[in-house]
């Protein structure tokens, strides 16, 4: 029995490279095992690609924060033969770069986002792609388009300035006159809109730092940038995927010709996942997971993916998973378990302050589950 092991990360405790490397300690003494960490454009896209990608390097530059005077050292990924650039927004302006109380969307801007797309261009990139994931921002991507040479100004005829309370206040936009972009493509499982009630603003910004009175704030920022986008360039800019990344989404699209693909799939291809399941044995088993499987899991999520590549290719999967929201799963019989790490013996306070060592402990069982089944499959076969 084989393993291929192709898990998203744990969100704010394990990476999924990290969560492969455990379990390769755990159980590569007992199975082969096929390490292929995945993302779905969000947190360790970068780390994902260039663990399956050879031929690629880092690029480590200082570029703007989350908020406006706060200097960060952020990364991209090249791909030297291609000459291709993979860019995570999170890097430079992502909400893990700020303490909970620094946390304020109407102030955090994209500019540090804009200035890697910028050196990139410089690089002689000639395609990009952009994950999208973990914003600390809601500014419609106006930090990243203002580093790439636009301007956004108010009745004034002056610079509106940064973050999510700068929208409001847009009267009119100058484009850049020498701005040559490749294919820029956005790496998003999102599908919300720009603004209203499932709009950027009003889903993901209280996890930004905002409240109600901030979100109404920023929605009607949102509602007036695409107005005078409207306006001046008659783009309706509330499709699905505008509101990703506090509005990126909508930015991307308007201000870089950007296409907002599925991050999951993009990334899947890229890293040959799909061969690799379709080469498994009937006795192999596919092991994938994140930190909280829940309805949202089963919908552009890596579980998602996954599991319908199980389905194509009639896999087996088991989920590893921080804590699992669903019982029923009739209509996934590729699932063959879930192991979480909460359970009846370990709470979930201890599993995030202790997630490796809970994981090993895991393992532990489930290594001891697929060792029986591995006894059986012989008897079962004939």
């Amino acid at each position: 029995m084989r393993l291929l092991v192709a898990p998203d990360s744990f969100k704010g405790t394990l990476s999924a490279l990290e969560i492969c490397q455990i379990i390769e300690a755990e159980l590569g003494h007992t199975f082969p095992i096929i390490s292929h960490p995945l993302a779905d454009g969000g947190e360790g896209t970068l780390e994902a690609i260039f663990t399956s990608l050879s031929n690629s390097q880092w690029i480590e530059l200082e570029v703007c924060g989350p908020l406006p005077k706060q200097r960060v050292k952020a990364k991209y990924l090249w791909l030297i033969e291609s000459q291709e650039a993979f860019i995570e927004m999170g890097q430079a302006s992502g909400l893990t770069l700020l303490k909970t109380e620094e946390r304020n969307p109407e102030l955090t801007t994209t500019y540090g986002t804009g200035e890697l797309i910028r050196h990139a261009l410089k690089q002689g990139a000639k395609k990009i792609y952009l994950a999208i994931g973990g914003s600390a921002t809601n500014d419609a991507g106006l930090g990243m388009l203002m580093a790439l040479g636009w301007q956004f100004l108010n009745k004034k005829g002056e610079s509106v300035g940064y973050g999510g309370q700068a929208l409001i206040n847009i009267d009119r936009l100058i484009a850049p006159e020498n701005l040559h972009l490749p294919p820029i493509t956005v790496l998003c499982d999102v599908t919300n809109p720009l603004y209203g009630e499932q709009g950027a603003a009003f889903v993901y910004g209280p996890q930004k730092g905002g409240d109600r009175p901030m979100l109404e704030r920023l929605d009607q920022g949102l509602r007036h940038f695409a107005a005078v986008i409207k306006k001046q360039y008659g783009m309706d800019l509330n499709f699905a995927g505008a509101g990703a990344a506090g509005g990126l989404g909508a930015g991307a699209k308007f201000g870089l010709d950007a296409t907002i693909e599925s991050g999951f799939r993009v990334i899947a291809s890229l890293t040959g996942l799909e061969e690799k399941i379709q080469q498994m044995a009937n006795g192999d088993r596919l092991i994938t997971g994140e930190g909280n499987f829940d309805q949202q899991s089963l919908q552009g999520k890596v579980i998602s993916g996954i599991l319908a590549l199980a389905k194509k290719y009639q896999r087996k999967v088991i989920i590893l998973a921080g804590n699992s929201q669903l019982t029923n799963l009739q209509n996934y019989p590729e699932i063959e378990k879930i192991i979480t790490l909460v359970d009846q013996d370990i709470s979930l306070e201890q599993s995030l302050k202790e997630p490796d060592s809970v994981l090993r402990k895991r393992c532990q069982s489930l290594r001891e589950y697929l060792q029986i089944e591995s006894l059986l499959k012989p008897s079962i076969e004939t």
